[in-house]
This record gives structure tokens, sequence and C-alpha cells, in this order.
């Protein structure tokens, strides 16, 4: 992915260079943040740093090592995550069936395709002492061949107790050239104990700026859906894409089919199309909604102001230039602020029928000429 390839993070990049400059990446580290902040896509880059065979911060990209671990295939990179509870188990693997197995195949490929994304076993209910014995194992050699091991914990807050105690055996007798880097978005829920024996690297939240062009510029996902599943995501790349690769359940002809409805000004028409949208009964896809009907306005006010090349929503371009034309004086700005407003109190769970029915007449007052 290269160091390009992270989202935001400027600060924590900085850090983990200027470590890596001085030669002093510490054995272990604790990445913690906000859920979908890039964590992991962090460590994974790191590890392909450690063992690239350009020797430089910048991974070439082109080397046999830098390709393994792009297909997070790699003898040095080692992931460990929750798996499915299995019977006296006495190692990670030996009990799981063939179908299990080539699921754990298909997440660390799902995870090579999108290191944003998480794993995600089918009833896996936590990081086993085994998956930990393996690793305090192998870590215990130095390899021959140049680089440094890594093993990536992921979601280290789901390892049981047992899994938890024989990993602070691991980090209080360290030995060969492994780095384990685990991440967390709830570091509250791990050991003390764990948590004082790793250099913490606090991820901050991303920005919905950032969120947008980065699944923009790296996922390819359309200028208007990012910046509508930016806005919804709570600062996570994970659940932006999750909410961009999704299927509308509310369709972009509704927002003129419901405006037009608020300007005609008839009760009855006007509640029908709000109880077609609130009957979706979905609040993430309301919202989603609305959000793309603020953005509707926000094009409207970029005709206004003579941009129409600052339109996002180019598959609704005419209607958009037609509602601009036929409300020259419409209040884009009044009408951002209250569907934001609508947005925050779906938020907290209020009625949709009540949510609507409040914006429909207020989006009333900002749309028609004063009188």
């Amino acid at each position: 992915m290269a160091w390009n390839g992270i989202i935001g993070q400027e600060r924590v990049k900085s850090l983990l260079k200027q470590l890596w400059e001085r030669g002093r990446l510490p054995h272990a580290m604790l990445f913690h943040g906000p859920e979908g902040a890039g964590k992991d896509a962090v460590a994974i880059e790191l590890a392909r740093v450690l063992n690239c065979e350009g020797g430089a911060w910048e991974a070439c990209g082109v080397c046999q090592s830098c390709l393994r671990i792009e297909q997070l295939r790699h003898p040095r990179l080692r992931l460990v995550f929750a798996l499915p509870s299995k019977p006296e188990e006495s190692t990670a693997i030996d009990k799981f069936s063939e179908a299990e197995l080539a699921e754990m195949n298909r997440q660390i490929d799902a995870k090579a395709e999108n290191p944003y994304c998480r794993f995600a076993m089918p009833k896996a209910s936590g990081i086993k002492i085994s998956s930990i014995r393996d690793v305090r194992h192998e870590s215990a050699f130095r390899s021959a061949a140049a680089g440094r091991s890594v093993v990536l914990i992921s979601e280290a807050d789901r390892m049981n107790n047992a899994a938890s105690n024989a990993l602070l055996k691991t980090l209080e007798e360290p030995t060969g050239d492994t780095m384990l880097i685990l991440t967390t978005a709830k570091r509250e829920a791990m050991l003390p104990t764990i948590l004082s024996r790793c250099q913490q690297v606090r991820f901050d939240p991303l920005a919905e700026s950032d969120i947008a062009e980065g699944i923009v510029r790296l996922f390819d996902v359309p200028p208007e859906k990012a910046v509508s599943a930016a806005q919804l995501a709570n600062g996570s790349v994970t659940e932006a894409l999750s909410i961009a690769g999704g299927e509308a359940a509310i369709p972009r002809e509704t927002i003129r089919l419901f405006l037009r409805a608020v300007c005609q000004g008839k009760p009855a028409m006007l509640m029908e199309h709000i109880r077609k949208i609130a009957d979706v009964d979905d609040k993430k896809a309301v919202a989603l909604f609305l959000v793309s009907v603020a953005s509707w306005f926000r094009d409207v006010l970029a005709v206004q102001e003579g941009a129409e090349d600052r339109i996002r929503n180019t598959d609704l371009g005419k209607p958009i230039m037609d509602f601009a034309g036929h409300f020259p004086d419409v209040r884009c700005s009044e009408a951002v602020d209250a569907i934001e407003t609508a947005i925050d109190m779906i938020i907290k769970n209020v009625h949709l029928v009540t949510i609507l029915i409040v914006l429909s007449h207020r989006l009333r007052r900002c749309i028609m000429p004063r009188t």
C-alpha cells in the first residue's frame, strides 16, 4: 500500500519514521484509537518497511519481500486474530475443518486487498491462548534472514484471560528479533500489565475530508458517494467503505421527489413521501439520505455563486440546475443547517416521521420566497 496509502495519521507516521531512523523501534507497541482509523494498515506497512530489500523508509514495492507482505504471505509477518472456539485446542489451527481454514485464508486475502477491513471469522469468540503460545514459540528464535519479524495481533482486546497472561510472559521476556504490534479500539479492556509493557501509539480520529479524499483516491469511490459516506462514518474508513459500497436503501431519485412535495405544500402528498422514507426502518439509511439532500442544497449554492463546476451530484446535475433557476432565492445554508439538525435527531433516536415532518416545514421556509 505504501505510506501514501495510509489515510491521514500524519503524526503517527512521523513518529514511527523518527523511531525507525534512530534504530529505536521497540519490541512491542500498542496502536490504539478509533475503529477504522488505520491501525492494522500502519502495522502492515511498517512490517513491509522493516523487510524491504531496499532498506528505505519508503518500501520499494517491487522486491519479493514487499510483494509477499502485500499479499500477507511473508514468513516474517504473522497475523493473529479472533477465531472460533475449539475444545482441547493445542495449536491455533489443528482443530479446524477444511472449510474453516479456507475461511481464514479468505479473511487474510480480504485484508491484503483492503488493510482497512476487519478480520471477521464466523463464530469467532476471541483470540486464543494457542495462538499466543505459537507467537511465543516463534519469537524465541532469531532468523538468519534479513529484516525483522512482525506479529500483528489485531483487536488485541479480544484476547481471553489465558491468552493475555500468555502474552504477558512474552512481553516480560522479549527474545529473538520479533516485534509485537497490538491494535485495539478498546484500550480500557486491555490488562494494565500489558499496557505498561508496550510503547503506546495513539491514532487520531480521521477528519471527514481525509476519509472522503482517501476512499476516492485509494478505492475508486465516486466523489458524491465518498462525501456522504464520510459524513456518516464516525471517523472510520472501514465504515465509510461499507456505506459507500452498499446499495442505497432509499433511491437517489427520492431526493427530487421529496423536495418537490415539500415545495408543493400538499400535506397528503408530503406525508406519503415521508412515510416511504421512514418505512425503510433503517436510521443509518435515512441519515444517509438526508446527507444527500444536504449535498443537493450545497450544489444549488454552487450554482447560485456561478460555480457549476463545483456540483458534486453530477448524476442530478440537470434537476439541480432547474431547481436553482426556479427558486433563485432559496437559502441553502439555512437548509443545510436544518438537515444537519435532523441528522443529529436521528442519532438521538427521535421518531423518524416526526423528524421528517419538522424538517419538511423548515425546508419549505428556506425554499419559498418570503412574503
